[in-house]
C-alpha cells in the first residue's frame, strides 16, 4: 500500500508542476516565440501587474508544492529504511488519493490554483498526510525515524504560518 500512496503523491506533485508551468504561459501563449522560451514567459509574467491577493496565492501555492516535495522525499527515505510491517501502515492511501484528486481538479479548473478553496483543501490534505505520518512514526519510536520526525515537525509548524 505504501508504494501506491507514494505514487499518487508523486503524480499529484507532477500535476502541480504542470499547473504552475501552464499558468506561467498564461495569456502569453499566443506567441510562438514566447511559447518556446521559458525565460521570456517568466519575464512576461513578472511584468504583468498582480494584485496582492494574486501574489499571496502564488506564494502559498509555491510553499505547498515545496512541502509536498519534502514529504515525498521523507516518505521515500522511510520506505527504504523501515521494517515491512511499518511500511504497510506508513502511508494512508485515502489521503494520497484525495491529494491527487484535489490536484486533478485544480489542473482542469480554468482559474488554476487561483481558487482560495482549492488552496485551502490542498493545505488541509497535506497537513493530514504530515500529521498521519507523525502519528505512525511516533508510535514506532525507532532510531531510523527520528530524523523523519524532526523534518515532519518542521513542516507541520509551517502550516501554522499559512
Amino acid at each position: 500500500m505504501g508504494h501506491r500512496s507514494l505514487r499518487h503523491q508523486v503524480e499529484a506533485l507532477k500535476l502541480l508542476h504542470d499547473l504552475n508551468q501552464s499558468r506561467m504561459v498564461g495569456n502569453n501563449a499566443g506567441s510562438a516565440a514566447v511559447e518556446g522560451n521559458l525565460e521570456l514567459r517568466r519575464n512576461l509574467l513578472r511584468n504583468k501587474p498582480q494584485t496582492v491577493a494574486e501574489r499571496a496565492r502564488e506564494s502559498l501555492f509555491s510553499r505547498l508544492v515545496e512541502i509536498l516535495s519534502q514529504v515525498i522525499s521523507i516518505e521515500q527515505d522511510l520506505l527504504a529504511s523501515l521494517s515491512e510491517d511499518l511500511r504497510s501502515f506508513l502511508l494512508h492511501h485515502k489521503d494520497s488519493v484525495d491529494l491527487k484528486n484535489i490536484c486533478l481538479r485544480m489542473s482542469v479548473n480554468k482559474a488554476g490554483y487561483q481558487s482560495d478553496k482549492d488552496l485551502r483543501e490542498l493545505r488541509v490534505c497535506l497537513q493530514l498526510i504530515v500529521d498521519n505520518l507523525l502519528s505512525v512514526l511516533r508510535e514506532e519510536n525507532s532510531l531510523s525515524s527520528i530524523g523523519a520526525i524532526r523534518r515532519l515537525v518542521g513542516i507541520s509548524t509551517t502550516f501554522l504560518d499559512m
